[in-house]
């Protein structure tokens, strides 16, 4: 994943994390045979064929990368570092918003040329349009900083809404980090059984966990499917994962398109970051109703807490959700009882 804004950086720490984290197998055309094949990127390296490796690879100690001998990963820095390829993309993702008046989902193919060139190929073009998103004017609201639960700056997909929250599922980062691997796919399940008890007659249920939602490896986020999560309304990424890898946020990329479909909201807590911040307190302290919905998760209590804001507050107060996906700015807050806007 690439941010074309910060296109060069990484979450890894050091050379190795790189390679353990990077793309390894590759498709790609066998003439010889008449036929599309997958194997790995080494493989192709090793044969001599005259593709652009300094460009997509990175070797570690100097290294030709197409060496045999050589421990090197896929990376596309040069790409990314020595050419115009980021401007360009930009400036096309900027025309095609401006021509269907909404931001847009693509797909393209780039030719590498002798010439250290490149060619894009524009593949599909999908308008993101959110139901709801138009007519919706956030309301100004004074927030004490003591009724403040989550405020969260910088990543915000869907539509602007403000609505009351009934349930927080709150996936502890700093328990979830001490789990080996297996355990982390335990958890995810626990989660897919969770989102069966949510009703779906307007209660708003708020998702929160360390990393990223969705993802193949349970090293960097929460290795759900999205039919573990589809009852939630809002899901949100806390960007913290262990002291030496901080993941990059998802945006909701591993099943944007289910988002977008069942108008979910998702937002991204940077917790080094100013203007940043959760209370977990309100989380950890507050009473867990995980047994309540599954009671055979007693070895999960101190990973997994399932918190209703009545258990704690005066009837006459909620939490309340205000999220502006026009300033990248959301919070969740503790207000009056009368906030039932949608």
């Amino acid at each position: 994943m690439v941010a074309l804004n910060a296109p060069t950086r990484r979450p890894e720490s050091n050379f190795d994390e790189v390679c353990e984290y990077s793309q390894r197998r590759v498709d790609y055309l066998d003439l010889t045979a008449n036929r599309l094949t997958s194997g790995h990127f080494l493989d192709l390296a090793q044969e001599g064929l005259e593709l652009p490796w300094d460009f997509v690879a990175t070797p570690a100690g100097g290294a030709e990368p197409s060496s045999a001998a050589s421990h090197f990963a896929l990376t596309f820095d040069r790409l990314l570092s020595d050419t115009a390829f980021v401007e360009d993309v930009r400036d096309m993702l900027r025309a095609l918003e401006d021509a269907y008046q909404n931001p847009v989902d693509i797909e393209f193919a780039a030719n590498l040329r002798g010439d250290r060139g490149y060619r894009i190929h524009l593949l599909q073009c999908r308008p993101l349009q959110v139901q709801g998103a138009e007519g919706f004017r956030v309301p100004e609201v004074q927030i004490d900083p003591q009724d403040r639960l989550l405020q969260a700056r910088g990543a915000v997909i869907g539509p602007s809404r403000i609505v009351p929250v009934s349930r927080f599922i709150y996936v502890v980062p700093s328990r979830y980090a001490e789990l080996p691997w297996t355990q982390r796919y335990e958890v995810a399940r626990l989660l897919g059984r969770l989102n069966q008890t949510v009703r779906q007659d307007g209660e708003i249920v708020m998702v929160l966990g360390p990393g990223r939602w969705g993802t193949e490896s349970p090293d960097l986020g929460v290795p759900v499917h999205f039919a573990e999560i589809n009852r939630a309304a809002v899901l949100c990424e806390i960007v913290t994962m262990r002291e030496n890898l901080v993941p990059d946020v998802s945006l909701g990329t591993h099943f944007l398109n289910e988002l977008i479909e069942m108008n979910v909201l998702y937002l991204a807590l940077f917790p080094q970051q100013q203007q940043n911040e959760l209370n977990e307190r309100f989380f950890l302290e507050s009473p867990n109703r995980l047994l309540d919905a599954v009671p055979q998760a007693v070895r999960w209590q101190d990973v997994v807490r399932v918190v209703d804001p009545k258990d704690v507050l005066p009837a006459d107060r909620c939490a309340v959700l205000l999220a502006d996906a026009g300033k990248q700015e959301a919070t969740v807050f503790i207000g009056e009882g009368s906030f039932n806007v949608r």
